[in-house]
């Protein structure tokens, strides 16, 4: 699977990175903010798009927002620290998933596997 995952925090992106290529098989591009995310899905393919919600340029939510307003139909799912039931609750509600920061790397790739199983 190609998984575009767009995280500002370094340590974050490496390990999920790491976890998800060498555990998970998955090939993974990584950019560093959410404006490059966006640019990236217009030259680009990928399977799946794991956005950080607090990004620098454009924070996840309104990545998935223009996505989803030009029609873009690869599942988005959401990798954040969010924490409030509300917030959740919106991040949910557009994208495929939720999960939550901080994560297990060594189940990383199940997750993402599970949470593409229920919307098929």
């Amino acid at each position: 699977m190609k998984i575009l995952m767009a995280e500002d925090d370094m340590n974050i992106a490496t390990i999920a990175k790491m976890a998800l290529e060498a555990l998970g098989g998955h090939e993974v591009v990584h950019v560093p903010d959410g404006e490059a995310a966006y640019n990236m899905t217009k030259k680009d393919t990928f399977d799946v798009v794991l956005l950080d919600e607090m990004m620098p340029k454009m924070n996840g939510l309104s990545v998935c927002k223009k996505l989803l307003s030009e029609g873009f139909d690869t599942p988005i799912i959401f990798l954040s620290a969010k924490s409030q039931a509300t917030e959740i609750s919106i991040l949910e509600s557009l994208a495929s998933g939720f999960i939550p920061k901080p994560f297990d790397p060594a189940t990383l790739a199940s997750q993402i596997e599970k949470i593409l199983e229920e919307n098929e």
